[in-house]
């Protein structure tokens, strides 16, 4: 994303930045807990006023993860994201310009019951632009745990996971609930615009029984 050029003189160091975009946060888990069964959270964007370098938090949820338990399924899970075509290398569009269905095949069961993990999925997905913090909080009123930060254009796949190392202020509290493999893992549907999971009709002979 900079490099900077090598030799005598002062040329200016090249930026290439990823383009804005949009994702769909589907659900945010913690890994390896300890001491604790629920933890709420807020997430916030981080809005962009004209001339002014403060950028201030704007709230769009709040809610709670609780401990996931043996046995528990989510029947209500969708399964179906859209994939929207990119270019190759040489920027050409693929010949292929309709939305493709996308199956996500829940693989991930015996993992979590290995160790003790707190969940939420978002039955609506969270759409979130730019700039983005999560903040974990032990109440919803006080009590802050960590918090993290993000920004959608630098997310390149549906999968953001944080160690403790990567965590804003963890404290002496916040470090009591983490095991020692513990992370925060948030999953994101794709990086697509214009089109939603809300926009995908399967029809009806279309099952999990079809694929």
């Amino acid at each position: 994303m900079l490099s900077v050029p090598r030799g005598i003189g002062y040329e200016s160091p090249s930026v290439n930045l990823p383009q804005p975009c949009s994702r769909e946060l589907r659900r945010i888990r913690l890994y390896d807990t300890a001491n604790i069964d629920t933890v709420f959270f807020v997430i916030s964007e981080l809005q962009e006023i004209p001339n002014q370098v403060y950028r201030p938090a704007i709230e769009i949820c709040r809610s709670c993860c609780r401990e996931i338990k043996k046995g528990y399924q989510r029947t209500n899970s969708p399964r179906y994201y859209i994939s929207i075509p990119e270019g190759d290398e040489d920027g050409k569009q693929s010949e292929i310009e309709e939305p493709r269905v996308v199956v996500q095949m829940d693989t991930e069961t015996p993992a979590i019951y290995q160790k003790s993990c707190l969940d939420h999925y978002f039955d609506k997905p969270i759409q979130v632009t730019g700039d983005v913090r999560v903040i974990f909080y032990e109440k919803m009123i006080g009590g802050r745990l960590f918090y993290c930060c993000f920004n959608t254009a630098f997310i390149r796949n549906g999968l953001l996971q944080l160690t403790v190392q990567d965590l804003d202020k963890v404290g002496k509290k916040g470090r009591s609930i983490c095991g020692p493999t513990f992370c925060v893992e948030l999953l994101f549907g794709p990086a697509n615009t214009g089109y939603t999971s809300s926009n995908i009709s399967l029809g009806e002979n279309f099952t999990d029984d079809s694929l």
